[in-house]
This record gives C-alpha cells, structure tokens and sequence, in this order.
C-alpha cells in the first residue's frame, strides 16, 4: 500500500487582503489530482497581510511534493512559498 504523506507548506502572499479563505479554492484547484487540502489557516503578519499554512495530503511518490510546489508556486497570489514540514500519516485513520 502507497503511503501517504502530509506537507505543511507556508505562503507569504503578494499583498494584504489575501487570507485563508482566498487561498483555500485556489489551492484546491490547482493542485495535482490525487492530492487534497486539509486545512488552510492563517496568522496575522502586519497591515492586514497574513501568513496562509496549508496542509496538503499526497502519496509518496518520488517527485510529489516537487510538484506540488511548483503548481503553488504559479499562482500570481503567491510571493513566496516554504514546506515547513512533512510527515507520514496513516491512510487507514488520518491521523498523522
């Protein structure tokens, strides 16, 4: 059985405005089939600009997470990304 992995990833956005509810569908629309958002939250940075962590699921597959950021990564709202981290969950309970 694949494993499946969990990646935290942390975007800095490209202005202020843009929080967890903004990023949530566009994350979930470009993203890799197969692969599934968890949760978006967010933390307030300064002036209404606010740092989006995303926990994305995804099997461990070689190359996966690579493309995960690289579609993130293309979205214009993004100024910046970082995995921050990542970890095995069990696929039978989803629990990580």
């Amino acid at each position: 059985m694949m494993s499946i992995l969990v990646a935290r990833v942390k975007i800095s956005p490209t202005g202020p405005g843009l929080n967890a509810s903004t990023f949530e569908p566009l994350i979930s629309d470009i993203i890799p089939s197969g692969s599934k958002i968890r949760n978006v939250t967010e933390e307030p940075l300064a002036f209404g600009v606010f740092t989006i962590y995303s926990d994305i699921e995804f099997e461990d597959t070689p190359g996966a997470l690579d493309v995960i950021e690289e579609c993130l990564n293309k979205l214009e709202q993004v100024s910046e990304l970082e995995t921050i981290a990542v970890s095995n969950t069990s696929a039978s309970t989803g629990e990580v």
